[in-house]
């Protein structure tokens, strides 16, 4: 029995603490993004947590009752369109934003008031939100593969329709959320039209720069550029490939489909700064065809 424990140990435990670990993560960042920079600037970028943003400022009730009571019924649906883990997971980090947006309350920690950013340009705010935001959605991502709430919705919803796809139906869901922002943040008759859109651009701001930080976050920061060659001085140039940028040089048979001549391609991974040089190695060879494509998250043995 003992034995049985440490093996399940060995073969989940590392699983079990990540995912602990993406849970709390998450779920505080998202928190600390709401509070902070999204609900004292008065926009709702989409989403549960956009939603509970704007029931809070039409109600007054903290924004973590409204996430939480959204997010119940959305857990039984995942859990049986996404998969037991990816439910738990993804609900326990909503969860526990909630719990957070609760307790950083004024009436239950005063001093909690002092921290909320609201700038004299809320461009700022929007873009803060953003950044936060993107960095608590790709945690998520990294570790279940979903970021539950209106994924969960436009899962649903792809289950019956199967030519709207999921990302399409969630980007509908939060835009959704945002022109309800215009009617919800209606200040009154004294501002211009123009100024009643301030909530819905900045939500869209922050929704593009939550975007852009995911991706870059999910791709990785060790990017880097493909070169193919196909040349007939293979052996040649590879060696001149490596000896001035120092990257290993992979060569492939090819065959021009219209000549019908043997040639050789030559794949090398570099580095965005080598570019320029390659390209001036690359014409020293007329006889040689090359293009280039950025790939990311390099992984192995890159440098020579």
């Amino acid at each position: 029995m003992r034995e049985r424990s440490r093996q399940f140990w060995r073969k989940h435990g590392k699983l079990m603490l990540t995912d602990t670990f993406a849970v709390l993560l998450s779920g505080l960042i998202r928190a600390v993004g709401i509070f902070m920079f999204i609900t004292p600037n008065r926009f709702a970028p989409g989403g549960t947590s956009g939603i509970a943003v704007l029931l809070e400022y039409a109600t007054g009730w903290n924004s973590g009752i409204f996430l939480l009571i959204l997010n119940v019924p959305l857990f039984f649906i995942a859990f049986f369109l996404l998969g037991k883990r990816e439910a738990i997971v993804s609900t326990a980090s909503m969860l526990l934003t909630s719990g957070l947006l609760i307790v950083f309350d004024p009436k239950i920690l005063p001093w909690v008031a002092n921290i909320q950013y609201v700038p004299v340009n809320g461009f700022l705010a929007a873009v803060a939100g953003g950044i936060v935001s993107g960095i608590a959605l790709a945690v998520m991502l990294k570790s279940c593969g979903t970021s539950g709430g209106t994924t969960v919705l436009a899962s649903l919803v792809n289950k019956k329709y199967r030519n709207l796809s999921v990302s399409m139906l969630t980007s509908v869901f939060d835009a959704i959320v945002v022109v309800a922002s215009f009617f919800v943040y209606n200040r009154g008759a004294e501002f211009t039209f123009t100024e009643k859109l301030d909530p819905v651009l900045l939500a869209c701001v922050c929704l593009f720069v939550t975007s852009k930080i995911c991706d870059v976050i999910l791709q990785g920061f060790k990017t880097a550029f493909k070169f193919e060659i196909v040349t007939e001085e293979p052996e040649v140039l590879a060696q001149e490939i490596m000896d001035k940028l120092h990257h290993g040089v992979t060569k492939i048979s090819a065959e021009g489909m219209y000549t019908r001549e043997g040639k050789s391609m030559l794949v090398c991974i570099i580095r965005k700064r080598q570019i320029a040089e390659l390209q001036r190695i690359v014409r020293q060879y007329p006889g040689a065809f090359a293009y280039f494509t950025p790939v990311s998250e390099v992984y192995g043995k890159f440098l020579k």
